[in-house]
């Protein structure tokens, strides 16, 4: 048996966990459910002012080189594990991938394509997202769904666009599996009292960071731009009315990063952060929390209610635990700072796998890593909330477990 290994999960722990798999000379098969790598953080901006702000996102360029320049590492787009079995003192996986209706060799990103296209199906990659190529979104293209429209391979000029790509089956012969897909974000609807999907002006923390990594800078649609801004912190974690008592730990980072960006781009910004308990754990960031308490407001006590007010608006309810008072305040921006969660299709692939999940939905680990099934460990926030570094750190730490196991299974 070859030795190989699958590693589920592009994000950057899936991407660490690779690189220093492919570093201890084993061949990598990186499966990614997306037409392109990066995860969460290929959307996410930079936070630092004139000073770093340790966010760990400067870390995902190097990681995204490495990975997609590495021989040892084969990246499998569109592709999901449906089937396992044991074989041979490994595993024999069965995965599908789906079609990108565009030849990764001839796309060049020239964008001509989407000028074209009158549903907006074809997604451009990110800068920082690689592979540099187009993708056509099947449950929004017309051609794709049996009407006659071909604008965009008319349009491009490589003949890039394939109409009549299909979806392919694969099976790979690995010796051990290191699952890294990531997390998904709260959905803030559920929390319908705080007006998300209701108001434009409340926004949840991923809706900042891709504001934020297009503009630069906060940027809302109308004319009039926020000078009072307001971040909600423990929405969809610390609840156990939501099934998520956990704490996400990343939201108090996040949210003071922000802060302090926002402050520093516009100086005559008052940003207050309402929050239960603020998590300064990580390396600097105790000191950095310091060095904002002069600049940002930070209250104690989670709103309850958030509601229109004139002027376009927005009328802030919430309990200060410092007065042990209900108060009311207006603010032009909201923003929910939204917990870290399991994916939803945690699940599917955990009885593909056989592995356990906990109470909250997160794969299940005993030490962290190591999975009730041998072979098989876990990295990232698959696993539970984490940071980048965080991420990363357990990315190489699957990897660390994986590679003696993986030489005990090619001499078995």
């Amino acid at each position: 048996m070859e030795r190989s290994s699958l590693v589920i999960g592009g994000g950057v722990a899936g991407m660490a966990a690779a690189v220093a798999l492919a570093d201890s000379g084993i061949k990598v098969y990186l499966v990614e459910r997306e037409p392109f790598l990066g995860g969460h953080g290929a959307f996410f901006s930079c936070k630092a002012t004139d000073k770093c702000a340790t966010c760990g996102l400067c870390l995902l360029p190097q990681m995204l080189s490495r990975t997609t320049t590495y021989p040892q590492i084969s990246l499998l787009f569109r592709s999901t594990l449906i089937g396992l079995t044991k074989h041979n003192g490994g595993f024999r996986a069965e995965l599908t991938q789906r079609p990108r209706y565009v030849d990764l060799n001839k796309c060049t990103s020239c964008g001509a394509c989407l000028e074209v296209c009158p549903t907006r199906a074809i997604r451009m990659p990110s800068p920082e997202a690689p592979p540099s190529a187009c993708f056509i979104d099947d449950s929004k293209c017309l051609s794709l769904k049996g009407e006659h429209c071909v604008l965009c391979q008319e349009r491009c000029p490589t003949g890039a666009v394939v109409f009549d790509d299909s979806s392919k089956r694969l099976g790979l012969d690995v010796g051990a599996i290191i699952v890294a897909t990531g997390f998904e974000a709260f959905e803030a609807r559920r929390k319908g009292s705080l007006g998300y999907g209701h108001y434009h002006n409340v926004l949840t923390g991923l809706d900042l960071e891709r504001m934020f990594n297009r503009e630069g800078a906060l940027k809302l649609p109308s004319s009039k731009q926020p000078k009072d801004i307001a971040f909600i912190q423990c929405v969809g974690s610390r609840d156990e009315s939501q099934g998520s008592g956990y704490c996400s730990q990343v939201c108090c980072k996040y949210a003071t990063r922000f802060a302090r960006l926002i402050k520093h781009q516009d100086p005559e910004a008052k940003v207050t952060i309402f929050y239960i308990d603020l998590q300064t754990a990580g390396k600097g960031f105790a000191e950095f929390f310091e060095e904002c308490r002069g600049q940002i407001r930070f209250v104690r006590g989670i709103p309850v209610e958030v509601t229109g007010a004139a002027g376009d608006r927005l009328m802030v309810r919430f309990e200060d635990s410092a007065q042990g008072k209900q108060l009311k305040e207006e603010f032009d921006l909201v923003v929910l700072s939204t917990g870290i969660g399991p994916r939803k299709d945690s699940w599917g692939l955990a009885k593909v796998l056989g592995v356990n999940l906990d109470e909250y939905g997160f794969f299940d680990s005993p030490d962290g890593v190591e999975t009730n099934v041998e072979g098989v460990f876990l990295a990232g926030t698959c696993q539970g909330p984490k940071d980048i570094p965080g991420s990363i750190a357990h990315g190489q730490a699957a990897a660390e477990r994986a590679v003696p196991f993986l030489g005990r299974a090619f001499h078995r």
